[in-house]
């Protein structure tokens, strides 16, 4: 059962750091979103899948954006 609380959490917050750190070696900066804009194509597995045509166009709409225009952001701290 505390797996289930305190798990999950655990789990997407160590994948959130992961990819902060890979994109860091890699060279990649990150940008701050609007929140509505965000949560237009971002998603987190917690204790449940994704659909899998759900998740690939959510991954597509990602691609899309990382591949376009630099933002007018402030890059985000490492």
């Amino acid at each position: 059962m505390a797996d289930a609380i305190f798990g999950s959490a655990e789990r997407r917050r160590i994948k959130r750091v992961n990819l902060r750190n890979c994109m860091f070696y890699k060279g990649y900066d990150r940008y701050g979103l609007e929140k509505d804009l965000w949560q237009e194509f971002h998603f987190e597995e917690g204790l449940s899948r994704e659909n899998a045509k759900d998740r690939e166009a959510a991954l597509l709409k990602q691609a899309r954006v990382a591949s376009g225009p630099k933002p007018q952001y402030e890059v985000l701290e490492p």
